[in-house]
């Protein structure tokens, strides 16, 4: 909701081949003013252990590919004792969408 709500171009889920592998980042956004696409993963299981090492392996394939996190590969991380927070994703999108 927040980037439909700044007007950004994503689309949610949408397939992503990397080499062998297929994964569906939670959102493919496209820069409003450049075209360029980032890749938006929202990790929001991180008490788990088992969860941990998929998002580890899961960001070892995008770097494997040169989607660097912080710099196409924005990542968000929730815990029970630390939720997701909206006002810090409303930031992200403003630094790596906004004017």
């Amino acid at each position: 909701k927040l980037l439909f709500n700044a007007g950004i171009p994503f689309r949610y889920e949408d397939k992503l081949v990397l080499g062998d592998n297929t994964i569906y980042p939670d959102f493919t956004v496209r820069h409003p003013r450049t075209a360029e696409y980032y890749y938006w993963e929202h990790f929001g299981l991180m008490d788990f252990p088992s969860y941990r090492k998929n998002v580890f392996s899961k960001l070892q394939l995008y770097t494997a590919h040169n989607i660097i996190p912080s710099i196409q590969l924005i990542t968000t991380y929730e815990t029970s004792e630390h939720p997701f927070d909206s006002a810090y994703a409303e930031q992200l999108i403003h630094y790596y969408f906004g004017d």
